[in-house]
């Protein structure tokens, strides 16, 4: 007979990331960019600057004079680089790799805020269906008490109709903290595909480079590169053909055989690249202000974030000393009416205030743990 089984622990922040990056559009087409990206460095690699061409012709004077001409040929011809595009290619390649990493990974960051807020609502909703559930079995031990008293003559029976309306309520509020829960989850699952949330543990880390800034970076030497190659791509590429041509003159003549080589040399215009090279220049105007907005952007964040974590601290000092004042409260009251010194809706308003400032420290603690986790975030730390 096997023992019992241990309940398996939570997940870390660190694995949910990892598990949601699994299940991610951006993961699943990780091979495919890749491929294409390794496709075009190939290409740049090449001797030739595309694929060679194959033509063939026929000559003959049968339709006219029917003399016996016969020509046949075929040739192949091939395009070269224009001195500057092959290097610019490459470059281009290369700068679209490094944009197409940063923008990787800038996803990995933002799905890593989605984790995390998740994380966050359902750690939420647990606290919540804790003190749920704390506030009903305290209600029914209050209307236990009452219901005994009631017997005996010590209170009126009125005092049990509202013990019992609370305990109720509580029954209601704690269904209600359930299926909120069971919400919560059902989301988590959906992102993550993992069963239990991870819990907020993280550490407040110093910034560093932000995938966003490295990202907009990228992204403008991609636009730089391809200006680069646009500017270098000035005319057609050049191509130079091989062929054989196999005439016979008239009857009788004897075949012959000759070699044939060919060069196109087609000329630039300005008409051809004006509007590329003005497309690619817009695109390198676009991307340095999107390089500067994103800078100030994360600053801006920085900023917000590293007060938005003094104010949860100072909030859960504030929510940790009104916990302690309404359990004094509540345990005085609770005692005084044991004793008949005070009715039951003081002692329901004392019960009352000590849930509820229960409830405010503990998602008190938990909105601390937020925002460091949104400070990590917005310094570019993933968990």
């Amino acid at each position: 007979m096997s023992g019992p089984s241990l309940a398996q622990p939570a997940p870390s922040l660190r694995q949910a990331v990892e598990a949601a990056w699994s299940l991610s559009p951006q993961a699943r087409a990780l091979a495919s960019r890749q491929a294409e990206l390794e496709a075009r460095a190939r290409a740049a690699s090449s001797l030739i600057a595309g694929p060679p061409s194959l033509s063939l012709g026929h000559r003959t004077d049968r339709v006219g004079s029917n003399g016996g001409l016969r020509e046949s040929e075929f040739e192949v011809t091939a395009p070269l680089w224009t001195p500057g595009v092959r290097r610019a290619t490459a470059d281009q390649v290369e700068a679209d790799r490094a944009s197409f990493e940063q923008q990787q990974a800038l996803a990995k960051m933002k799905l890593a805020a989605e984790v995390r807020e998740l994380a966050a609502q359902a750690a939420i909703a647990q606290i919540e269906r804790e003190v749920a559930q704390s506030k009903l079995r305290e209600a029914q031990v209050l209307a236990g008490d009452v219901e005994r008293r009631v017997k005996v003559g010590e209170v009126a029976r009125v005092d049990l109709l509202q013990a019992q309306s609370v305990q109720r309520q509580a029954a209601a509020a704690q269904a209600q903290a359930q299926s909120a829960q069971a919400r919560s989850l059902a989301q988590w699952r959906a992102l993550t595909g993992l069963a239990q949330s991870a819990s907020l543990d993280e550490q407040a880390g110093s910034a560093q480079e932000h995938p966003a800034v490295t990202a907009a970076q990228a992204q403008l030497r991609a636009a730089q590169a391809k200006l680069a190659w646009t500017q270098a791509d000035h005319r057609d590429p050049v191509e130079v053909g091989v062929g054989m041509v196999r005439e016979r003159a008239a009857f009788g003549a004897p075949n012959e055989t000759s070699l044939k080589l060919s060069l196109r040399v087609p000329l630039g215009s300005h008409g051809r690249n004006a509007p590329k090279l003005a497309a690619a220049q817009a695109e390198v105007y676009a991307a340095e202000a999107e390089a500067q907005a994103t800078v100030r952007s994360v600053d801006a964040e920085q900023e917000a974030t590293r007060a938005e974590l003094a104010a949860a601290q100072r909030a859960e000092a504030l929510a940790a000393e009104r916990e302690t004042a309404s359990r004094e409260v509540q345990a005085l009251i609770a005692k005084s009416y044991r004793l008949g010194e005070s009715d039951l809706p003081t002692r329901l308003r004392a019960e009352s205030e000590r849930f509820e400032a229960e409830l405010a420290h503990a998602k008190a603690r938990l909105e601390t743990r937020r925002a460091i986790a949104k400070l990590n975030q917005a310094n570019g730390i993933l968990p």
